[in-house]
Formats: C-alpha cells, sequence, structure tokens
C-alpha cells in the first residue's frame, strides 16, 4: 500500500476515531486503527467492540492496501510532521509502515488488517432523518438523568422510542427522570432501543467538532444503533434488557403549579447547595429546602458541622405554606437544560415526585423525587 495525504485531514481524521481506540484491551490489535484505502479515500476506523466509528480522508491513492496501525504513536508523529509537506505512507508485506515527510522518516511496526474485528455496515432499513441540533439538544435533555448504577444496567443509557414521525428519548436513574419528544423527524418505521451512556457522550463529542452538516441519519437494529453524517459513521452496541414503563412513573395531576425563574431559581440552589455535602445520596445533608408561602420561595440549606444559609425569591403564589425538599444536584442540571426565562414547578404534596417544565416548551418534562428529610 502506499498513499499520499495532507496533514490537517489526517489529523482531522485521526481525531475523530481516536478516542474510541481502546488503550487497556487484552487484545493488542484494539490499540491500533484500522487503516485501509477505499476508492480515491483512505478509510480510518477504530473500534473497541463495543462502540466502532469510521471516517474518510481525502488522499492519493498510489498502491491499494491496508493495515492496523498503533493509534497513539501514530497520532504523536503526525502531529509533529510540517503542513507544508506532503505525507507518504507506505506498508510492505511484513506489515511494516514507513512514514515520509520532507526530511523527515519513520518506521512502525503494524497488524495485519485480516486481525482487525469486523466492523458492521450502516443498516439498510430502520432509518430515521433529523437536525443535527435537535437531535443533540434531545440527547444533552437526558443523557444526565441515566444511572450510573452498573447493578442496575438497563437503566445505564438512553431510551429511544421512534414511532414513525416521532422521537422520543427518556432517561431515568429511579430518583428523577428527563423525557423529550420531537416530530420534526423523517422515519417510516416503530423501534425502541437503550443506547449506552458512553455512547451517547461519545455522539455528544463527535456532534461538537466542526461538522458542517445540518441533518443526520439514525440507523437502528436490533443489537445496534448507528449514526451518519457527513463521511463519519458511528456504532454502538445497545444495552439489552427491557426499560422500565417511564409513563407511570410521570404524574398525571398535580395540586399546585407554580412558575419559578430558571435563572435565579438556579442561582439560589447553586449557592445553598455549597452547604450541603453535595453528593447523589438520601442522606439529610444533601438536600435543599423549598418553602412555599404567601408570594415568597425561600430556598434554604442546613449541614451540622458546616452551616446554614437561605435565599428569598418573590413568586406568584396564593396557597397554603408547603415544604419540599429535593437533592440540589437533581434540580441544578433539570434547570440548566431549560432554555426559557421561566419553568414550572408541579407536585401533588411534599412527598410525591415534582414534575418541572418550561414555561411553553411542552416537548420537554423532567420528574424528580423529593428527600424525605
Amino acid at each position: 500500500m502506499k498513499v499520499l495525504c495532507g496533514k490537517e485531514e489526517l489529523i482531522r481524521g485521526i481525531q475523530t476515531i481516536s478516542p474510541i481506540v481502546s488503550s487497556r484491551s487484552t487484545l493488542p490489535v484494539l490499540s491500533n486503527f484500522l487503516f485501509e484505502t477505499k476508492g480515491n479515500k483512505i478509510k480510518l476506523s477504530s473500534t473497541d467492540l463495543e462502540i466502532a466509528v469510521q471516517c474518510y480522508v481525502k488522499s492519493e491513492i498510489i498502491e491499494e492496501g491496508g493495515i492496523t496501525i498503533p493509534a497513539k504513536r501514530f497520532a504523536d508523529i503526525i502531529k509533529e510532521l510540517s503542513t507544508e509537506e506532503e505525507i507518504e505512507i507506505k506498508v510492505n508485506e511484513m506489515n511494516q509502515i514507513n512514514i515520509k515527510s520532507g526530511r523527515s522518516k519513520f518506521n512502525l511496526m503494524g497488524i495485519s488488517q485480516t486481525e482487525y474485528p469486523v466492523i458492521p455496515e450502516f443498516p439498510k432499513n430502520n432509518n430515521l432523518i433529523i437536525k443535527r441540533e435537535l437531535f443533540t439538544s434531545m440527547l444533552r435533555k437526558t443523557i444526565f438523568a441515566a444511572s450510573r448504577d452498573s447493578q442496575r444496567y438497563v437503566l445505564n443509557g438512553v431510551y429511544f422510542i421512534v414511532e414513525y414521525n416521532k422521537l422520543k428519548m427518556v432517561a431515568t436513574d429511579g430518583r428523577r427522570l428527563a423525557y423529550v419528544n420531537a416530530d420534526e423527524i423523517e422515519a417510516e418505521f416503530k423501534e425502541k432501543a437503550i443506547i449506552p451512556i458512553k455512547a451517547i457522550t461519545d455522539i455528544l463529542r463527535l456532534l461538537s467538532t466542526d461538522i458542517e452538516a445540518e441533518t443526520l441519519k439514525v440507523g437502528i437494529t436490533d443489537n445496534q444503533m448507528a449514526i451518519e453524517i457527513e463521511d463519519i459513521t458511528f456504532f454502538s452496541t445497545l444495552i439489552e434488557g427491557i426499560f422500565p414503563n417511564y409513563e407511570q412513573v410521570i404524574p398525571q395531576a398535580s395540586d399546585f403549579k407554580i412558575k419559578l425563574s430558571v435563572k435565579d431559581t438556579l442561582t439560589a440552589v447553586k449557592q445553598m447547595a455549597l452547604l450541603t455535602n453535595d453528593k447523589l445520596s438520601s442522606d439529610r445533608s444533601a438536600a435543599v429546602k423549598f418553602n412555599f408561602d404567601s408570594n415568597i420561595l425561600k430556598i434554604s440549606a442546613s449541614t451540622a458541622g458546616v452551616g446554614s444559609g437561605e435565599v428569598e425569591l418573590e413568586i406568584d403564589y396564593k396557597g397554603e405554606s408547603l415544604e419540599i425538599n429535593f437533592n440540589p444536584i437533581f434540580i441544578k442540571e433539570v434547570l440548566q437544560h431549560i432554555n426559557e426565562n421561566y419553568a414550572i414547578f408541579e407536585f401533588k404534596n411534599s412527598l410525591n415526585p415534582a414534575t418541572i417544565i418550561p414555561e411553553t416548551d411542552k416537548n420537554y418534562l423532567c420528574v424528580v423525587m423529593p428527600m424525605r428529610v
């Protein structure tokens, strides 16, 4: 194999596939990435057996072929080469990789491409098209609520529900739930899938790069999901199992509906969180108290041996005095994902789940369990 390519294009491709390369695998070949010719381009691929990513790099193909290359060593070398000189990469029959740019020459040992795991093709059926910005927003609005507890494996991801031209996403850890839906998609199928947290994190990283495409394609099969955007394809295995009936968790009725300023409430909760133990626990010292009274909301915290504090907010509330305790982390993360000036807090009493909804966006809601202290 022999190819010629530019540094900037090659660096972009390496940066796309490198985060997926496994550095701790017992299989040496997984520390490498697959470098192969496809038509008039170079195809770069990496996988850790659960997630895979592929992209293409513009190049001049002199001799076709393929090899797996040590990812970190190769990336470090390419970064130090001149941007003004073309890079020549040759591979011989002994899997030796020769890298040449200007007066710089390097030799690396690769592993045959036949030893690299087979990466599947993008699904031909069950495809949906969605705007990139909308898809990114939906992922961000749900992933924070997913469980990190390995013993609750089925909750360690975001639940996708495709119902023809509608997409729903749900995540929960048993103490809070985030739900968002959109009908601005193109799909002609029904499917459900649980996408692992790690895959969602990598997808968000990928979509935050300088990709110009405004839309992307999502493909879902029985055991895998894939995303295709520009010349990049991302694959992930799915979490096996049955996601809980999330609809039963969402309260259908409430006795209190109170409009709160997102900015002011978030600021107050952040301030009071400084006086808690700031962890995801049911410990009393992790709670921030919401005390609703006539036109006043007092947000306070008190921790023995640490201190106490209180913030008063003016609100439009005429009902009876009500006190409810929340984990501040849960409230912070909800409010940070509401892109409006006001949110509606709905609840039945201080013991039942509270629902938090943006004032105008009815496609997004979060449910938070109060803390009993």
